[in-house]
């Protein structure tokens, strides 16, 4: 059975094990982590090995996954409200209203509409504030082109599977991300989802919020 977070994750993981977790966080590949930190791909396997004695047996997606939403956990819930909130909001419109996506454009929250086929219907201004691009750029375009190469096969199916079970309990919840800011540098993000009707089709709202966890001092 795998292990919930306690409270004191920080406690129980070494600080070169929490190293490990924030640089993968950050969407840094083992082969990057081992050069950032002067040690070898075989010792970043034993960290994981270890990492996973103390969290539970896990994928490193899914330890990474378990990781920031413990760093995050008031921000998720936060997160988890508003999008109630917005989803009775896209329901009694049921439409993409002027004065609904006024309103979103001034959220402290990344929002990010997206059609099925992953076109980019809309964007806010939060979310152009992160990720160094205008609404003109992203706009029309596929939210693949503003994903880091070898992430298109994690965003996908989550994107199919939303769509087709929309009111799925645990589908967008707690979801990770990894979009490439307009510098090349990678924005770790996580949020909840929404799927809605609208004229034009269905419509998934994507509000998330920046993560940035702190790296602990050299071990």
């Amino acid at each position: 059975m795998t292990r919930r977070l306690s409270p004191d994750i920080e406690s129980e993981l070494s600080q070169r094990e929490l190293q490990l977790l924030v640089h993968a966080s950050r969407g840094l590949t083992d082969q990057a982590i081992a050069i950032e930190l002067g040690i070898s791909l075989a010792t970043i396997a034993t960290y994981w090995g270890r990492i996973r004695i103390k969290l539970g047996p896990l994928n490193r997606t899914e330890l990474v996954a378990k990781y920031l939403d413990y760093k995050a956990k008031d921000e998720i819930e936060t997160l988890q409200n508003e999008v109630e909130v917005l989803r009775n909001q896209l329901e009694n419109s049921g439409r993409e209203d002027t004065g609904l996506l006024i309103a979103l454009n001034k959220m402290p929250r990344s929002i990010i509409i997206l059609a099925p086929d992953t076109t980019v219907v809309y964007v806010n201004e939060a979310t152009c504030k992160w990720m160094g691009y205008s609404p003109d750029e992203m706009v029309g375009n596929s939210i693949l082109d503003f994903y880091p190469e070898g992430r298109h096969e994690i965003l996908m199916p989550w994107m199919e599977e939303l769509f087709a079970n929309p009111d799925h309990p645990t589908l967008g919840a707690n979801r990770t991300a990894y979009t490439r800011h307009r510098d090349g540098s990678i924005v770790t993000i996580y949020g909840d989802a929404v799927v809605y009707d609208t004229p034009a089709g269905k419509r998934m709202m994507w509000i998330t919020t920046l993560s940035q966890p702190t790296l602990p001092p050299p071990a």
